[in-house]
């Protein structure tokens, strides 16, 4: 198995020191949407403070292989 990286970055840089394994790229996709979410919901005040909220997966070289985003946007007052 191959290990892979997620970083977060939310106006602060969260980098994931030790890595984990995982068989295949859909494994590591499911667990990119798993964790971004168990982590919005342990911190919701992070995500609300920071202008962006991302989660950058990247292999055993530490080369990026895809980046989640998520960002709040105030809606347009109406009046």
């Amino acid at each position: 198995m191959e290990r892979y990286f997620f970083d977060i970055k939310d106006g602060h840089d969260l980098p994931d020191e030790h890595g984990s394994e995982w068989p295949d790229i859909s494994a590591v996709r499911i667990e990119a949407v798993r964790y971004a979410a168990e982590v919005l919901k342990e911190m919701p005040e992070r995500f609300w403070n920071a202008e962006e909220w991302t989660m950058t997966v990247s292999d055993q070289r530490r080369k990026a292989i895809f980046t989640l985003k998520f960002f709040a946007e105030a809606a347009v007052s109406a009046a």
